[in-house]
């Protein structure tokens, strides 16, 4: 019996030594830091990774399509980086918006026009941060 409680008392201090991250920085944070920014960020609200969105009418295929729509947005200049929107099924594209991170130097109606010249007529902005 003093084994297997024992046992579970060890289990359970691993657990729990286990749980505590350690982070590196030049000044330790306080407990009212951390409090305040846990509270800036709950985990379950999710924080948009992208400065564009795009609507792209003419893209309706995972496999031909969103690939040419990625390297006609990679190529202009202030693009950081080009992802597709969330599908419902990753083998057919049921929301065809794409999310550009940017950087400096990007023009937005030049992006609009190389999608055009690319056959991907009508994208529009669908949001802007």
């Amino acid at each position: 019996m003093k084994s297997t409680l024992f046992a579970g008392l060890l289990v359970l201090s691993l657990m729990i030594g286990c749980s505590t991250a350690t982070t590196s920085s030049s000044a330790p944070a306080s407990s009212a830091e951390t409090e305040a920014e846990v509270a800036l960020v709950p985990e379950t609200e999710a924080v948009p990774t992208y400065d564009v969105a795009l609507s792209v009418p003419k893209m309706n295929c995972p496999f031909a399509c969103w690939p040419k729509v990625e390297k006609v947005l990679q190529e202009q200049p202030g693009v950081e980086s080009v992802t597709l929107a969330p599908q419902e099924d990753e083998n057919i594209i049921d929301n065809p918006q794409v999310e550009i991170a940017l950087k400096p130097g990007f023009d937005l109606q030049a992006a609009l026009n190389a999608l055009d010249a690319a056959d991907f007529h009508n994208s529009t902005v669908v949001a802007a941060q």
